[in-house]
């Protein structure tokens, strides 16, 4: 299958298992990194991106977002290749599925290391968190 936006072919399982229904639809698939999830409840939404760039394609944001949006949690872009640095985005802006959307102008909402990381997702996420009663 291709991507109506970047012309990339998205060569994996599902690509193949679709490959006798290939039309020239406008069809996106992508993947979701992380879903954090604490006690019953979905929590964050993460796209993690191993790059200097400050860039997503545009498609796999557009996407990411509908489903933060659906979820009603907050999608963050993390970039992890020099330190971490994580970027949250608006899921009520508006953003088009040109081939990349740029953080390049945004501040992140953490810069630093992922022990740093850890700490930022343990105050924001799991300190209020119930103790889980195992079953065995």
């Amino acid at each position: 299958m291709k991507c109506p936006h970047c012309g990339q072919f998205l060569e994996n399982t599902l690509f193949r298992a679709l490959e006798p229904y290939h039309d020239k639809s406008k069809v996106v698939v992508t993947n979701v990194d992380y879903i954090l999830e604490v006690g019953n409840r979905i929590q964050a939404i993460i796209e993690e991106k191993h790059s200097t760039n400050k860039i997503i394609r545009g498609f796999q944001l557009v996407t990411l977002k509908k489903i933060a949006k659906c979820l009603k949690v907050p999608l963050y872009i993390l970039y992890s290749k020099n330190g971490v640095e994580l970027y949250e985005f608006d899921k009520f802006q508006i953003v088009r599925s040109n081939p990349y959307y740029s953080f390049e102008s945004q501040d992140p909402i953490l810069a630093g290391s992922i022990s740093d990381l850890g700490s930022w997702l343990y105050e924001k996420f799991l300190v209020k968190a119930q103790k889980s009663k195992r079953r065995w």
